[in-house]
């Protein structure tokens, strides 16, 4: 687990990646949330890294193939014993992921590569804290110290989000929102923008043409057909049950509120 989790964080911070969120809504309300890392990109500039990116070398040993889910809970159980031992913090956050699950797709000859952490909720009341759980999954790895310190040290941890960002999701008879709150001290959003994305720095700009192609994914699937959304560019499903849009990742982390939106159901 821990190889697989170290990969998946040090991947996101080597090279962009696409994210997609996602959430499919049941009649009950239960559902499944995910959020998609596609990694593709990354798998590829570690191969090449790592000098394994001969196509003779693949043509001979055929790429890894590896479609895998891992359940928190299942892991807490089978090693009890090694999770007992674990330092109080790192067992904390297990505790905490305990009712999520991670998931990895990979085919190296195909160049494909997904990692997706998620939770099956009964009610959209269990999503309340889903981005402090996301977190707690992803710091589940014995070089956590290492990774805050490349993030806080060099420009590239200006471009994976602020931990003050919470989503808050509300679903009725007739309508389900996406709202996004910033902590950020009242007056200083346009200040920290400013500071993060300064133009006249060398090492940003790099960063951000790295991250030109990078896309923030948006996918909702609900037991209604929608009547209308609230977000511009938006496109539905042959019988309007899924919603989907996506913002460019440097402009989502400049404004996180712009994947924020409003459906409307259909009167059945």
């Amino acid at each position: 687990m821990k190889k697989i989790i170290l990969l998946f964080t040090f991947a996101c911070f080597l090279t962009s990646c696409n994210v997609t969120e996602s959430i499919v809504f049941n009649e009950n309300g239960s559902g499944q949330f995910l959020i998609t890392y596609e990694l593709g990109e990354a798998m590829k500039a570690m191969s090449e890294t790592m000098g394994g990116d001969s196509a003779d070398n693949e043509k001979k040993k055929g790429g890894e193939v590896m479609d895998t889910t891992m359940v928190f809970a299942d892991i807490m159980e089978t090693y009890k014993d090694s999770v007992a031992a674990l330092p109080p913090e790192k067992r904390l956050a297990l505790e905490a992921v305990k009712d999520m699950f991670m998931n990895m797709k990979m085919d190296q000859d195909e160049g494909i590569m997904n990692m997706g952490i998620g939770l099956n909720f009964e009610s959209i009341d269990d999503l309340k804290n889903i981005n402090d759980k996301i977190r707690k999954a992803q710091s589940l790895n014995s070089q956590g110290g290492q990774v805050d310190a490349m993030k806080e040290n060099s420009p590239l941890g200006n471009f994976f989000g602020s931990e003050n960002n919470r989503t808050n999701y509300s679903l009725t008879e007739n309508s389900f929102s996406r709202v996004t709150k910033i902590d950020i001290p009242e007056g200083k959003g346009e200040e920290i923008m400013e500071e993060l994305f300064n133009d006249e720095d060398e090492s940003n700009q790099e960063f951000m043409e790295y991250f030109e192609n990078a896309f923030y994914n948006v996918k909702f699937t609900f037991p209604k057909a929608v009547k209308s959304v609230s977000i511009e560019g938006a496109e539905f499903s042959n019988d309007k049950k899924t919603v989907s849009y996506k913002k460019n990742w440097i402009e989502y982390l400049k404004n996180p509120m712009s994947l924020d939106m409003k459906v409307e159901f259909l009167d059945e």
